[in-house]
């Protein structure tokens, strides 16, 4: 009797580990799809960050693009990025530790993220945040199986996206010289610069150190968790060179809340590839 109930139990146990290797294998299967899709579908950037161009922008982002080193060089067409963290829920939460890749088309704009908690060898919760052809879409699964978040199709959502892309387009600094950006000079280290895509418009507040360091980024973006719009920083430093250009390889994201700001992530960027 107890030798059946062993064997059972094994049984039982090798069909649920099987189905949760096939399950995280499916769904990083489709996260690979969307990363191929975004690649498939970028368009080559032919535009310069040409001498005439810099002196059109508002001084700030022109010291910005010095200091990166991105003056001479085209707009890149696909940027590959990794990540390490860690990011918790809640002010009272614990810190979960991930790591990440991402790549972002520049023409048209658009990006997939992928994360892994605690790593990508063992990714007990795994997920992607995506903006493609105008639309944001997050989708977190436990186990691969279990979805904790699948999250799209709101316009909100969609214009929090593109924010995000233009947020993160500090890491490919040329892309802030592209001819889709509207700049509004606010003082001698401060611009309001605005992103269209797809009838979509994302506009926020870039603050420069002297030396042209971008040092933060607030822009009202919806908070999912609060299921409001609010103010959102995202404050910047560590500056290192990655093949040639200067970014901040260091940050976090804060939600301005009505009980103070919450940090909800913190991250390093470490490596960048342009192409």
């Amino acid at each position: 009797m107890l030798r059946t109930i062993l064997l059972a139990t094994g049984g039982i146990i090798a069909v649920a580990v099987a189905w949760i290797a096939f399950s995280i294998w499916t769904f990083s299967h489709s996260i690979d799809a969307e990363f191929a899709a975004l690649e498939a579908s970028a368009k080559p950037n032919a535009e310069v960050v040409s001498e005439e161009r810099v002196a059109q922008l508002p001084p700030p982002v022109a010291r910005h693009l010095r200091q990166a080193g991105v003056v001479g060089q085209k707009i890149p067409t696909l940027v590959h990025i990794t990540q390490t963290g860690r990011m918790r829920s809640a002010p009272d939460a614990g810190w979960m530790d991930f790591q990440a890749v991402e790549t972002y088309s520049t023409n048209p704009p658009g990006f997939v993220w992928r994360a892994d908690f605690p790593s990508r060898a063992l990714p007990v919760l795994f997920g992607r945040d995506h903006y493609i052809d105008g639309d944001g879409r997050i989708t977190m699964k436990l186990l691969g199986t279990l979805a904790v978040a699948d999250i799209g199709g709101s316009t909100d959502l969609n214009t929090a996206a593109l924010m995000r892309f233009l947020n993160e387009a500090m890491w490919f600094p040329a892309a802030l010289a592209g001819s889709n950006l509207v700049y509004t000079p606010i003082d001698d280290d401060t611009v309001e610069v605005t992103l269209a895509d797809h009838g979509l418009s994302a506009t926020a507040r870039l603050y420069f150190d002297a030396d042209g360091k971008i040092v933060n980024f607030s822009a009202k973006r919806l908070n999912l968790d609060a299921n409001s719009i609010q103010t959102w920083q995202t404050p910047v430093g560590g500056y290192e060179t990655f093949n040639g250009i200067t970014v901040a390889s260091g940050g976090q994201a804060v939600w301005q809340t009505p009980d103070g700001p919450f940090a909800y992530i913190e991250l390093k960027v470490t490596s960048i590839a342009q192409e």
